[in-house]
């Protein structure tokens, strides 16, 4: 019952000052994002046309298949996607081994596979891809020639051969220089849009306004002697500090679920899985509540709002203003600087959100997340029981 009490007195409190949590949480970030991606589109524009990766091919083989897949690989359209090397005395990421056999292997009488070599620093992932679109072609590849010998085998003239062998060929030829490495390409490059970078950017400042006027509340409810009112009853300082948290939770669930459904039906960012978002939002709320309610309880106002101002200065810095300018500068210790961000977290479970929409693109941050809140919790819960912060 107590507990309700706390959550009825939030609820009034988000009613009475609903137009001012509104333009807070969901009115004045959407229409900063709007500016700041909208003057910066270009710059989060991603580049499908550019090569993301580059290889040197060996040829062992050296037979008429293995010269076609060596053009295929060299051709104007994997162009766009790899970039073909011509000596291994320059820089490259992947070497292509083509085996002895590998002419025969289409015809299904040997079984040789084509080697992908990765360099040290060479990305994993790019390495499945360029793996998967030589597979789609050897599939593609053989299925043709096996069926152009059975074609061949078959009890009609030659001309009806030679027209049923083109036939399918051509459609061969549309399925494997086409599609799968559209689909590819789509896999890899897929990154934020301007609107989408400043909705999570934005966020942490959000959260970082929220978190001081948690701390300035709980600074009130002292200089006021509502604490030491509410002491004076049955309550114990546990139950006290926890039900404050289950009102601060409740709060920042409605502060978030504004910021991100402005967005959302905009149309601007947060539009995946809506069950996924909503996950999120419970789990990054809870962090933030943990967060805020430590700070409140070991440090009085006078020094947790600085700390906050110092945590908002570098987000400021490192979140919102490094990370642009690393699509324009490679400088190494800009790029550095820009991964080191208070909200690393969060912004990164958005970021898997907006990019993968998948369960398991987000679940270790999220499981991570969980895990420090109840760190979190229990350390405050530790130092309500000595008492920290009640002299204020």
């Amino acid at each position: 019952m107590k507990l309700l009490a706390f959550l009825k007195v939030s609820i009034k409190g988000i009613i009475k000052e609903f137009p001012a949590f509104l333009l807070s949480y969901g009115v004045y970030p959407l229409v900063l994002a709007l500016i700041m991606g909208y003057t910066q589109k270009d710059l989060f524009t991603p580049s499908i046309n550019n090569p993301i990766m580059s290889v040197v091919i060996q040829d062992e083989d050296n037979t008429v298949q293995s010269k076609n897949l060596v053009d295929f690989i060299s051709s104007e359209e994997m162009s766009k996607v790899i970039t073909v090397k011509n000596s291994q005395d320059e820089n490259f990421d992947y070497t292509i081994r083509i085996p002895q056999g590998y002419e025969d292997s289409l015809l299904g009488n040997s079984s040789t596979s084509v080697i992908v070599e990765a360099k040290e620093k060479a990305s994993t992932t790019l390495g499945h891809i360029l793996m998967s679109i030589i597979d789609k072609y050897n599939e593609e590849i053989s299925q043709g020639l096996v069926i152009r010998r059975n074609i061949e085998n078959m009890p009609i003239s030659a001309e009806e051969k030679e027209n049923l062998i083109l036939e399918i060929n051509n459609i061969l030829l549309k399925a494997y220089a086409t599609e799968p490495i559209k689909s590819n390409i789509h896999t890899v490059r897929k990154s934020l849009n301007s609107y989408e970078y400043y909705s999570i950017t934005f966020l942490s400042f959000a959260f970082v306004i929220f978190l001081m006027a948690v701390v300035s509340s709980d600074a009130l409810e002292k200089e006021k002697g509502i604490y030491h009112r509410v002491m004076s009853t049955s309550m114990t300082r546990v139950q006290y500090f926890n039900y404050g948290f289950a009102s601060t939770y409740f709060t920042m669930i409605i502060a978030s679920l504004l910021y991100v459904f402005a967005y959302r039906i905009a149309g601007l960012s947060f539009n995946g899985p809506l069950v996924l978002l909503l996950l999120i939002v419970l789990v990054q709320s809870l962090m933030i509540t943990a967060a805020g309610s430590l700070i409140s309880t070991i440090f009085k106002k006078k020094y947790g709002i600085p700390l906050l101002q110092t945590l908002l200065i570098a987000q400021m810095a490192f979140g919102g203003l490094l990370s642009p300018i690393t699509k324009i500068n490679s400088n190494r210790i800009v790029g550095f600087l820009s991964k080191i961000k208070p909200d690393i977290l969060i912004s990164n479970t958005y970021r898997n959100y907006l990019l993968d929409g998948t369960v398991h693109s987000i679940s270790s941050y999220l499981l991570i997340m969980l895990g420090i809140s109840f760190i979190l919790y229990v350390l405050s819960i530790l130092a309500v029981q000595m008492k920290w912060g009640v002299s204020e």
